[in-house]
């Protein structure tokens, strides 16, 4: 085996430079790939299945919103990590199992199930609901990038936010941001929230 290693790698620095490298594919493969149901699932929900709901403007809309977010946190968000630490297998699988979850129950109700009037977009819960939405999604790009920012490049280890308040209770801010715009505009919480 150490002839194949001293074959493939003419030293210690350049195997450890290879896999850093390769831990670093392979941490950046766990954040694409465990939200990527939350994206693909829908998408195939909408385009391949016939449902007369996704016709519908509030329907789409609300579909919009939740495929924008995990537009976002699927392939924007993996390409802006720096460093870090790897994703524990069972975080990534618990993960994984959530999204594929979320991803159908929340669009399979809006596309098959959910029917709101036309005139449901110009209601104020809808814009208000669409504007809690909003915040929330740019609050949590925001604090993303913030969080991000601690570290200087090449650092991995762990960074508490200080100032303008602690950072990880801004991120549940545009959580309940995120997840309260769903019973708003939705006028009751028995529908799927929109993630």
């Amino acid at each position: 085996m150490d002839a194949i290693l001293s074959w493939l790698f003419s030293s210690e620095e350049q195997e450890l430079y290879i896999l850093d490298c390769m831990a670093y594919f392979m941490d950046f493969m766990a954040a694409c790939t465990f939200e990527l149901p939350s994206l693909l699932l829908p998408l195939c929900l909408v385009l391949w299945t016939s449902s007369s709901k996704t016709s519908l403007l509030p329907n789409q809309l609300l579909i919009a919103m939740f495929l924008c977010h995990y537009v976002q946190r699927t392939l924007i968000y993996p390409f802006l990590i720096r460093g870090g630490k790897a994703t524990p297998f069972a975080s990534f699988a618990l993960a994984l199992v959530f999204c594929i979850y979320n991803g159908y129950m929340q669009v399979r109700y809006l596309s098959h199930y959910a029917e709101y009037p036309a005139d449901w977009v110009t209601q104020p819960r809808f814009i208000i609901g669409s504007a809690l939405w909003l915040v929330g999604w740019l609050m949590n790009i925001h604090s993303d990038h913030i969080l991000r920012n601690l570290r200087n490049p090449g650092e991995t280890g762990y960074k508490i936010p200080r100032g303008k308040g602690f950072l990880s209770a801004r991120t549940h801010k545009s959580d309940m941001f995120s997840y309260l715009h769903g019973p708003v505009e939705c006028g009751s919480c028995s529908p799927p929230q929109i993630a």
